[in-house]
């Protein structure tokens, strides 16, 4: 999703920002301190406005209502230390409110309940062959562990198919059966790394195996070459 924070206190913002990225770390959260700031920011793209109510010069009431006349299913979310502000704020149809100091599981509890739905859009997944390299939304994803590059590289030169963790073992660790559980910490890993861009079904587990949904994503090169760059063949 993209956001947009405005508050004429930086700190405010900055601690806005800092929330919505940790709950949405593939959506765009931008920030502005001033009217003119969020003005020139703002665009048919954003779908969430967090406004401090208490600004100078023009409030957050009357900015909100000069934005929903060119911006009708913008959802607008007040964010006041003033709760008797919130009967005037009714009258631009704001999505909810957020009372100072704003907590992290307050701003979840807002996002669930917008008054214009966000549609999860599918991001755009690229895997390379050669040499190998995944991206999101044209960007680098990458895992924590580099292992886990390797094995997500190994699904892919599957083609999609099922794979148990004894072959998966086999192929990566010469058949050590004291990986296994490294190799959970490594799914664990490539799921949450996936999750993170909003596309955790490229991973599809059943008991005692695994498989890369290739439907989900645009491959480059041929998957074959793979084993080549990972000395799975010699």
């Amino acid at each position: 999703m993209k956001t947009l924070s405005l508050d004429d206190q930086k700190t405010a913002t900055d601690l806005m920002t800092f929330m919505l990225h940790k709950l949405d770390p593939a959506g765009t959260h931008l920030a502005a301190n001033s009217v003119s700031e969020a003005m020139a920011l703002l665009s048919d793209d954003i779908q969430i406005l967090f406004l401090d109510i208490e600004m100078p010069g023009l409030n957050g009431i009357q900015f909100a209502d000069k934005v929903r006349q060119e911006h009708k299913e913008l959802n607008i979310i007040f964010v006041t230390g003033h709760p008797e502000y919130s009967y005037e704020a009714y009258g631009v149809r704001p999505s909810g409110f957020l009372a100072k100091p704003v907590a992290e599981k307050d701003i979840e509890r807002e996002l669930k309940e917008l008054r214009y739905p966000i549609s999860k859009a599918q991001p755009r997944l690229m895997v390379q062959c050669s040499p190998f390299a995944v991206f999101a939304n044209d960007k680098p994803l990458g895992f924590k562990r580099q292992s886990t590059t390797e094995l997500f590289a190994y699904l892919v030169y599957k083609k999609g198919a099922y794979c148990t963790n004894g072959e998966i073992i086999a192929a990566l660790w010469g058949g050590d059966v004291q990986k296994q559980p490294y190799l959970r910490k490594l799914i664990s890993d490539m799921r949450s790394g996936f999750r993170s861009v909003g596309a955790e079904d490229v991973i599809l587990k059943k008991y005692g195996e695994i498989c890369a949904n290739i439907n989900m994503f645009q491959i480059t090169g041929d998957p074959q070459i793979i084993a080549e760059e990972f000395r799975w063949i010699e």
